[in-house]
């Protein structure tokens, strides 16, 4: 009796993998009831069963109409049917997703169904098996109620999940936000007493501040600010300095002449990182500079007096008191003597120095030296003060050797000297890994040029470390808002720039499950982001989105949508989502369950009607 009242319609037809079947008239109604139970009734989106043979063929609807019986006039049936008294059909389509065998469900086209075959509504047992993603729940993660079925929970296995790329898509207000904190608040609260979770590192990119009070306590939140000197620091090894294609980004080095300079001073950095820099070997590199000034006096007055002032610079990198050295170094000038240039020292008493090298070193250069090397006023250099000294060594010794340009290198050294101060207000050099388990990176307060540049320093730094030492753990990159550094269409960046960032992302998405490095973007903008990185991803959470060229992004990169799901995209109630992917079955409605206030990411929208009121 159980079975006929399930029994809803037959098969009428069979094109393949679509069907459609005819729904009984007394089973027409949105509930049925059966023994005191309210039933629900077919509907589109939900999923319905047709036996054959040992199996349960399993389609789902995608549609409905209303199809007429009509009788020919010479038909004998005229008789006794009127135009008023004619047969309505309600006819469904139904998509085949797989078999039910066994109490498991198998995706695929597996077997179809025969016209006449009688079709049934699932039962609750039923409907558990097919949404169940996950064999054990142990090892799962409850995502929230599914649409269709509002009294089921969507569970879904937490390797087949984080162990992938992960995409969560929707407008501002349609809860993708609540979403990426659900999910990894189910996975922290689940996982992270387990043994073996302190294999997994976890960062996340947070350019609004909406995930600093989200999650666990024991997180390690950077509040990072390029206005201030409050800000935390991001500690990270002395590799960063060695990057010469992180320099050019950030000081945007031309190709052919200041991109090959930054590569020397990273060459001298190493050379003078190895030997330790002390006493004896910064008084060399001083007689150096002296010696190529005065080279230079005689040729090029103008350059003499740019060189003094240079080194000056560095020696105020190297020595805590240089008043001394810089009195010596202000009496220097060339002057005009007939036909020739001399230089000369103290202008009130006309000291003119003979014009050889030997004795210039001997008076000159002996005399800064013994100045500047008096007990303790050598500066020990850290990582940045022997980088800064570095470039302007390098700068200055080529200029004076006349290896450059100096119109070409000196808008260089200005910009490396401008967004270098920045760039130490956001990172400590320390080749001390950090041990956060979850480390998340407030960018709020960060100006826009740098918006884009730390995310990329941080992914970037982390991958490399974790590729170059894997050993069966795994690094989880979670970037909110990843339009503002996946993005292929800014116009405020050089194309070099836009190439190194994109090609960066695309090596992580497509080579990193290999070293088990997994990316979870979110954005609000899917047709901004590079197509390789959205089809490169494997499990979706799809909100609403209105805008066109949004969706017709989603449809052609995400290859786990169906018609019926891609569709409802731009009519999604605000926490529902598409799911589809490696982690489930086929596509499913879900309404991502809400979390605690207390965990929400901090993106609700602000109530006027209160702060009026409360003045």
């Amino acid at each position: 009796m159980q079975n006929d009242f399930y029994k809803i319609g037959q098969v009428v037809e069979v094109r393949g993998q679509k069907i459609r079947i005819r729904v009984f008239e007394n089973k027409n109604s949105n509930i049925l009831v059966y023994q005191g139970q309210i039933i629900k009734n077919v509907s589109v989106g939900s999923f319905l069963k047709i036996p054959k043979g040992f199996s349960n063929i399993i389609g789902k609807i995608e549609g409905e109409y209303i199809q007429e019986i009509s009788f020919p006039t010479n038909s004998i049936n005229t008789q006794r049917f009127t135009k008023e008294s004619a047969t309505i059909d309600r006819i469904i389509e139904v998509s085949i997703m797989g078999v039910l065998n066994n109490g498991r469900f198998q995706r695929g086209l597996i077997d179809i169904p025969l016209v006449f075959s009688d079709a049934y509504i699932l039962s609750n047992d039923e409907v558990q098996k097919i949404f169940e993603f996950s064999e054990k729940k142990e090892t799962s993660i409850c995502i929230g109620a599914i649409n269709d079925y509002k009294e089921e929970k969507l569970y879904v296995n937490a390797s087949s999940l984080f162990a992938s790329h992960i995409g969560i898509f929707g407008n501002t207000g349609s809860g993708k936000s609540n979403t990426l904190a659900k999910i990894y608040t189910e996975c922290f609260s689940k996982f992270k007493p387990a043994p073996g979770f302190s294999k997994s590192k976890f960062i996340l990119i947070d350019f609004n501040g909406e995930y600093t009070k989200a999650f666990d306590d024991t997180k390690r939140v950077y509040n990072l600010s390029t206005r201030t000197d409050d800000g935390d620091k991001i500690p990270i090894s002395h590799a960063f300095l060695e990057d010469i294609d992180m320099w050019a980004i950030i000081c945007e080095a031309t190709e052919k002449t200041q991109r090959p300079f930054l590569n020397r001073t990273i060459s001298l950095y190493k050379r003078l990182r190895e030997i330790n820099l002390e006493n004896g070997s910064v008084a060399n590199y001083i007689r150096v500079l002296l010696t190529s000034m005065f080279d230079n006096y005689y040729e090029n007055p103008t350059l003499f007096v740019k060189q003094l002032n240079q080194i000056k610079d560095i020696l105020q990198i190297l020595f805590r008191n240089t008043d001394e050295a810089y009195n010596i170094l202000d009496s220097l000038y060339p002057r005009n003597q007939g036909s020739k240039v001399i230089l000369c020292r103290d202008s009130t008493t006309g000291t003119i120095w003979p014009d050889t090298k030997a004795q210039f070193n001997q008076a000159i250069t002996s005399e800064i030296v013994d100045a500047l090397f008096i007990n303790g006023n050598f500066s020990a250099l850290d990582e940045y003060s022997l980088f800064d000294f570095s470039i302007k060594f390098k700068f200055l010794e080529e200029l004076s050797s006349q290896r450059i340009n100096e119109e070409h290198i000196a808008p260089l050294i200005g910009r490396y000297e401008n967004r270098s101060k920045r760039v130490k207000k956001l990172f400590s050099i320390s080749d001390n890994t950090t041990n956060d388990w979850l480390s998340v990176y407030s960018l709020v307060d960060v100006n826009v040029e740098f918006k884009k540049i730390i995310p990329l320093i941080i992914c970037k730094h982390f991958y490399d470390i974790h590729k170059q030492n894997y050993q069966g753990k795994s690094l989880h990159i979670i970037i909110d808002e990843a339009h503002n550094i996946l993005s292929t269409a800014s116009e405020r960046e050089s194309q070099t720039w836009k190439d190194y960032r994109l090609e960066t992302f695309e090596e992580i998405i497509k080579e990193g499950r290999k070293f088990g490095v997994f990316l979870t973007i979110s954005s609000q903008r899917p047709s901004d982001i590079s197509e390789t990185i959205i089809s490169q991803l494997h499990n979706y959470f799809i909100h609403r989105l209105v805008n066109n060229e949004d969706i017709r992004a989603i449809g052609k990169a995400v290859a786990f949508i169906d018609n019926t799901s891609y569709e409802m995209i731009s009519v999604l109630p605000q926490g529902a989502c598409i799911f589809t992917g490696i982690a489930s079955n086929f596509p499913v409605l879900v309404q991502v369950d809400l979390l605690p206030k207390n965990l929400q990411p901090q993106s609700s929208t602000v109530d006027l009607s209160e702060i009026w009121a409360n003045g």
